[in-house]
C-alpha cells in the first residue's frame, strides 16, 4: 500500500516483511516523499460522514430537547456538529449560558446564548462608504434566506444573523439555521468583496494557502484538462455528437471540482457551467447549450495563478453545501452513463466512453453531500484514471499503467478494503464484490467499479 493511500485512508505505518536471517522487522521510511499528500482533500467537504458515535449524539439531542432539557440537548448537538479531524466547532457552556464558534470555508460563525435567546452571526464585510447597490444586494439576499437575515452594525460591519428563542431552537431548526448562516456567509463574503471594491474584509480569513508545489500542480492540471477537453470536443461533430460533448464538458467540470476542490468565485463559475446545461434543458437546444458551456469553460483559462490561488486553498468545514445523497439516484446516474458509454466503445471512441463513465461516478459528488466512504472510493477510481495527477502530488505507485494498459489489481483491492473497513461499524450491511471488477481496460474498470459503488448498502439504524 503506497503511503499516499495509507494517509488518505487513515492507515498506520506499514513494516517490511521479516528478513530471511531472522532479524526484526524495521519500519518503512515513507515520510519524506509522500508527506504533501496527507493534506490534500478530494471532493467537497461533507457532513454526511458522521461516525456511529456522532450519529448517536443527534438522537440524544432530539430526545433531550423533547424532554425540555435544553442545556444537555445543545451540548449533544454541538458535539454532533464537531468534526474532530477538522477541529471545526468549539462550544463553551456555563450553566444555561454558552458561547460557540464554527468554521465554514474562509468564514467563522460566532454565537452565544444568554439562557433565553441564541444569537449567531457571521461577518461579511465592512462598508465605510454607503452604496445603494450594496444595500440592494443585501435586500435581495434577505429575500432568498429562510432562517437568517442580513444586518449592519454601528461600526458599518455587514453581517448575516440567525437567532432563536431557546424553547423553539429544536435540533432541526438549529442545524438548518446555522447551516444556512455558515454556507451562505462563506459564499457571500467572497462575492461581495469581488463585486464591490469599496468593501473591506470584516474578519480574518480562516483558511491556509496551499503549498507551492500543490498549487503549481493543481493550476497546471486545471489548465491542461481544460485545453485537452476543448480540443477533443472540437474534433467531434457538434450535431451528431452533441450528447457526448455535453457528457465530456460536464465531466470536466465535475473532475475539477472533485480533484482540485475550488472555493469562492471559481466554485461559482463551475456551478454556472453546470447550470447552463441543467437549468436551460427545456428551453435551449443541446447544441446551443454545449456552445454556452464551452464559452464559459474557455473563460476559466483567464484565471491567473494568483487568482487561482485565491480560490483554491485548505479550509475546514462544518456543513455540506449540497443536500444528502440518495443512493437510488447515485445508482441511476452511474447506470445511465455506463449504458450510454457502451455505444462509443462499440463505435471506436473509447476515450469518449471512458469520460462518460467518469461523469457517471463524479456527478453525485458534485450535486450531493456524499458519505465519506463513497468519496474515498471515488478518489481510488480517480487515482487509477488520472495517475499522472496523483503522481505529481506525491504518489509513486500507479494503479494503472497507461503504456502497458495494466492495473495493479492487488493494490486496488487493498485500497478498497481499507476504505470500506473504516465504515463497517456504521454500515453493517455494506458489501463489495471484488470478483465483479473488470481489469480489462479503463472503460470496463470504470463501469464495474461504479456499479459496485452504486450497490453498496449504506443504511444505518438508530440503535
Amino acid at each position: 500500500m503506497p503511503n499516499w493511500l495509507n494517509k488518505f485512508l487513515g492507515q498506520k505505518e506499514e513494516t517490511e516483511p521479516q528478513k530471511k536471517d531472522g532479524s526484526p522487522k524495521t519500519p518503512v521510511n515513507r515520510e519524506d516523499p509522500f508527506a504533501p499528500i496527507k493534506y490534500i482533500r478530494f471532493g467537497r467537504y461533507s457532513d454526511n460522514n458522521k461516525t456511529l458515535k456522532k450519529t448517536q449524539c443527534w438522537y440524544k439531542a432530539e430526545d433531550l430537547y423533547k424532554e425540555k432539557k435544553y442545556n444537555e440537548a445543545f451540548a449533544e448537538l454541538f458535539d454532533y456538529l464537531r468534526d474532530d479531524d477538522e477541529d471545526n466547532v468549539h462550544f463553551y457552556q456555563n450553566g444555561d449560558k454558552f458561547t460557540f464558534d464554527l468554521v465554514q470555508g474562509s468564514r467563522k460563525v460566532y454565537g452565544e446564548c444568554d439562557g433565553t435567546t441564541i444569537v449567531a452571526r457571521v461577518p461579511l464585510a465592512v462598508m465605510n462608504t454607503p452604496q445603494t447597490a450594496i444595500m440592494r444586494r443585501l435586500l435581495d439576499m434577505n429575500y432568498a434566506l429562510y432562517y437568517s437575515r442580513t444586518a449592519m452594525s454601528e461600526d458599518n460591519t455587514l453581517y448575516m444573523v440567525f437567532d432563536s428563542e431557546v424553547h423553539t431552537a429544536s435540533p432541526n431548526k438549529m442545524y438548518y439555521g446555522l447551516r444556512e448562516l455558515a454556507t451562505k456567509g462563506d459564499r457571500q463574503d467572497d462575492l461581495l468583496l469581488a463585486d464591490f471594491d469599496t468593501l473591506k474584509l470584516a474578519d480574518q480569513v480562516h483558511y491556509k494557502p496551499l503549498g507551492q508545489h500543490e498549487l503549481d500542480t493543481k493550476y497546471n492540471f486545471f489548465r491542461k484538462w481544460i485545453e485537452e477537453t476543448l480540443t477533443r470536443v472540437n474534433e467531434l461533430n457538434q450535431d451528431s455528437f452533441s450528447g457526448a460533448i455535453a457528457y465530456v464538458l460536464l465531466g470536466l467540470v465535475y473532475r475539477i471540482d472533485f480533484l482540485i476542490s475550488p472555493e469562492s468565485r471559481l466554485l461559482s463559475d463551475l456551478e454556472n457551467v453546470h447550470s447552463l446545461y441543467w437549468e436551460k434543458k427545456d428551453e435551449v437546444p443541446l447544441v446551443e447549450r454545449n456552445k454556452m458551456m464551452k464559452d464559459a469553460i474557455k473563460k476559466l483559462l483567464l484565471y491567473t495563478k494568483e487568482e487561482f490561488a485565491n480560490n483554491v486553498y485548505w479550509s475546514s468545514g462544518t456543513f455540506a453545501i449540497s443536500t444528502p445523497h440518495k443512493q437510488e439516484k447515485v445508482r441511476e446516474y452511474i447506470v445511465n452513463a455506463n449504458r450510454d458509454g457502451q455505444w462509443y466503445v462499440e463505435n471506436k471512441y473509447p476515450d469518449v466512453a471512458r469520460r462518460i463513465t467518469e461523469y457517471g461516478i463524479l456527478y453525485s459528488q458534485f450535486v450531493y453531500s456524499m458519505p465519506k466512504v463513497l468519496t474515498d472510493l471515488t478518489a481510488i477510481y480517480m487515482a487509477a484514471v488520472h495517475g499522472d495527477y496523483f503522481e505529481e502530488l506525491g504518489m509513486t505507485e500507479r494503479l494503472y499503467d497507461y503504456e502497458k494498459n495494466t492495473f495493479d489489481e492487488e493494490l486496488i483491492k487493498s485500497a478498497i478494503d481499507r476504505a470500506l473497513d473504516k465504515f463497517k461499524d456504521k454500515y453493517k450491511e455494506m458489501h463489495w464484490d471484488h470478483d465483479r471488477i473488470s481489469y480489462t481496460n479503463l472503460f470496463e474498470f470504470g463501469t464495474s467499479f461504479g456499479e459496485q459503488m452504486s450497490r453498496l448498502n449504506l443504511e444505518t439504524r438508530r440503535t
